[in-house]
């Protein structure tokens, strides 16, 4: 195993201190270690909305928790984010902790990794099809499955930004704040909700908070931040971070709203 590799396993075996996902990615940046001398060249290996993990061009030798500056261009982006030295392995490769991201940039970083996290998403959702496509199209399969009449279509269609009107008691958690407003939702669909509050809404845009409802009997708790503020009461918020199963369990309730919606449509244009 070469030296790249021992350090790459070195970091896979540090302890996991990112709740948010982290994405793979391939960029030039700059790392600056506040008040100890010139700004490193490194080269950005991993993104979340907590942190970044880095590979220094010449080795630095540097203690945890030093303050830091790093410095990086993602999807035309360029960031300039405070942070704190979270690990090293001596050599090359620094793991950063992000702090004191003011509220700007805290969502347009958010909006550069749901964007990778669209596109993971979409890579994978075009590997899943292919298999299924060339799993249908064997021989064996399509014996299996009998005439084409008898077979039935693969996966399912998600119309992942439709809004669809729902009417239920929700709670946001101001989570910097540690306060709780309750409301009901509006509209609900994968990428977020509109929401109207019993109280006039404190905060502005870019403030990160959690969403709590309850639809069709389960309970969801999601992560998100203000996109938009309608009325005095009224506020637009869009999710951040879903794990898959969060992901899952939103697409499942969004696909049996539609067909309540179909079925309701189907009743009264039977009736008419």
């Amino acid at each position: 195993m070469g030296a790249w590799e021992d350090r790459d396993e070195f970091a896979a075996q540090q302890p996991e201190r990112r709740s948010d996902p982290r994405y793979s990615v391939d960029e030039d940046s700059v790392v600056l270690f506040v008040g100890y001398g010139a700004p490193h060249e490194a080269r950005l290996v991993d993104l979340s909305q907590e942190g970044c993990r880095l590979r220094v061009n010449e080795p630095v030798a540097a203690r945890a928790l030093l303050p830091v500056e790093v410095f990086f261009k993602i999807k035309g982006i360029s960031f300039r984010l405070r942070g704190i030295l979270q690990w090293t392995d001596g050599q090359n490769l620094l793991g950063i902790r992000f702090v004191n991201v003011i509220p700007q940039r805290m969502v347009e970083l958010a909006n550069v990794i749901c964007t990778m996290g669209e596109a993971a998403e979409a890579r994978a959702e075009a590997v899943n099809l292919l298999v299924a496509k060339q799993v249908a199209t064997h021989p064996l399969a399509q014996l299996e499955a009998g005439p084409p009449s008898a077979r039935k279509p693969v996966g399912r269609e998600r119309r992942q930004q439709s809004r669809h009107e729902v009417d239920t008691t929700a709670t946001i958690l101001l989570v910097n704040v540690g306060s709780t407003l309750r409301g009901r939702i509006l509209d609900l669909s994968l990428t977020g909700c509109r929401i109207r509050t019993d109280e006039r809404f404190p905060v502005g845009i870019y403030t990160r908070v959690e969403t709590e409802f309850r639809l069709e009997g389960i309970p969801f708790r999601l992560g998100g931040v203000i996109q938009a503020i309608h009325d005095r009461n009224t506020v637009g918020i869009r999710f951040l971070d879903l794990s898959d199963r969060k992901r899952e369990q939103v697409l499942e309730l969004i696909d049996e709203i539609e067909q309540m919606r179909a079925a309701h449509a189907s009743a009264a244009e039977g009736s008419a």
